[in-house]
């Protein structure tokens, strides 16, 4: 129902309640895993706060162990890292360190297929913290992840390739590089066009994110007024529907992303009610506890104020973008900001 074409969130939110009600009833703690995958991986992420499904995965890879249920308790795992990381922008450092030891237990239960999506999690901790390591090389054979993507995409890993396609569009996004963003999403449109049913299969919240950061990035390319504008304005009306539809079912979990993509589309319109959406999204975030996406809130009000010549307020969203993304351990965003900073400085009287 959730992943259907007519997406009836209450339906399936109704449904999975029932399915948890009924273990609950029965006593059925060893299908726990089962269920929990499903209703927390896939259901509820529309209907609930993110964060509270953190605690409900980590009990069913507990109970998944206990009773011998070695596949589904790796599977809770994967998604409650994926949920984490990708939806509540846990600190990477730590999330970085229980993916490695969460690894090593996979490897013990010979649970290979989700090694492999765990592997491509502590990947991204990684890239976003700046660390030179291939996570990769002990689970892969040596291989780097461009070689990991070939071998996949060679094999027809449908679910594999799905995930370092969105882990790498996400990475490059949030470290400014666009150009490699555009590329691996139009990588993922044409993997995606050869295995028909993959978009709509199985969606996770790394689909909700990505989908986000999709429309962020084809307003992007928007503003650029290139021969492809048509092309990347549909990308982000595109999210901007999907996104307003689960804002209505879960303001908690997307308010703020809707105002983003709402601010850069007024950007794209010359509208000033961007301003207006920019705080708004800063302000939801962070009511949220979304401290990853409110340092992306910052800068991007950052970027639309230095485009209205507004330096000395851009200076002082460039530097709360900074202090998010520290607390969020992204050193390489840090970084990329800092460097902003030190060229905005000057220019802004009396400001450090």
């Amino acid at each position: 129902l959730a992943s259907s074409l007519n997406e009836d969130y209450d339906a399936a939110f109704t449904m999975g309640r029932v399915a948890s009600d009924l273990v609950t009833k029965m006593g059925s703690v060893e299908i726990l895993p089962r269920v929990h995958t499903v209703v927390y991986g896939m259901i509820n992420i529309y209907k609930e706060p993110w964060q509270a499904s953190l605690c409900k995965h980590y009990e069913a890879f507990e109970a998944g162990l206990l009773h011998g249920d070695m596949e589904y308790a790796v599977s809770n795992i994967v998604f409650y890292h994926i949920l984490a990381l990708f939806g509540c922008g846990s600190n990477l450092q730590e999330s970085s360190q229980s993916l490695h030891k969460h690894i090593q237990r996979g490897v013990q239960y010979n649970q290979k297929g989700q090694v492999k999506i765990l592997t491509v999690l502590e990947q991204m901790t990684f890239d976003l913290m700046g660390v030179e390591k291939n996570a990769y090389g002990g689970n892969f054979g040596g291989l780097n992840e461009e070689a990991v993507l070939d071998f996949a995409i060679k094999d027809k890993v449908s679910i594999l390739v799905r995930t370092i396609y969105q882990k790498i569009r996400y990475v490059k996004y949030m470290c400014g590089d666009m150009d490699a963003a555009a590329e691996y999403y139009d990588l993922q449109q044409n993997f995606h066009a050869n295995c028909a049913g993959l978009a709509a299969s199985g969606r996770s919240v790394l689909f909700s994110v990505t989908t986000f950061t999709d429309g962020l990035l084809g307003l992007y390319f928007a503003r650029k007024h290139r021969d492809d504008e048509a092309k990347w304005t549909n990308v982000a009306e595109t999210a901007i529907a999907l996104v307003s539809k689960w804002a209505k079912t879960c303001p908690w979990n997307c308010s703020n992303k809707l105002s983003l993509l709402q601010a850069e589309y007024y950007f794209l319109k010359d509208d000033n009610r961007a301003y207006g959406c920019y705080k708004a999204s800063i302000k939801r975030a962070r009511e949220h506890r979304f401290n990853h996406e409110e340092g992306l809130a910052h800068e991007k009000l950052a970027t639309y104020l230095l485009h209205k010549n507004k330096h000395n307020e851009a200076l002082h969203h460039f530097q709360d973008a900074k202090q998010c993304y520290a607390i969020w351990h992204a050193h390489v965003l840090v970084q990329r900001v800092e460097k902003a900073i030190q060229v905005l400085s000057p220019l802004c009287g009396g400001s450090k």
